[in-house]
């Protein structure tokens, strides 16, 4: 149960991120493109689109963190980086 409600505040972390750290960070996770994929299908540089994934990550474990602060780092990081958003 913890699951589900973990992978619904997710997405609504992910809805509530700014428009291009959102793309980045879905297409990244999503549809698994790497740095340079992105960096050239929204004309951005590698750097610009890891920095957009960094702040997506930061952004979301801190949200989750907020709401469920005993949750393992473990846990969620491995949550963030298998589940399919």
């Amino acid at each position: 149960m913890i699951e589900a409600e973990v992978e619904e505040l997710v997405r609504r972390l992910i809805n509530d991120l700014p428009e291009r750290c959102r793309t980045v960070f879905l297409l990244n996770r999503q549809e698994g493109l790497s740095s340079r994929e992105i960096a050239e299908a929204l004309s951005l540089s590698e750097s610009t689109v890891r920095v957009q994934i960094k702040i997506a990550v930061d952004r979301i474990v801190a949200g989750i963190r907020t709401h469920y602060p005993d949750l393992k780092l473990v846990s969620l990081l491995l949550f963030l980086f298998t589940a399919r958003f």
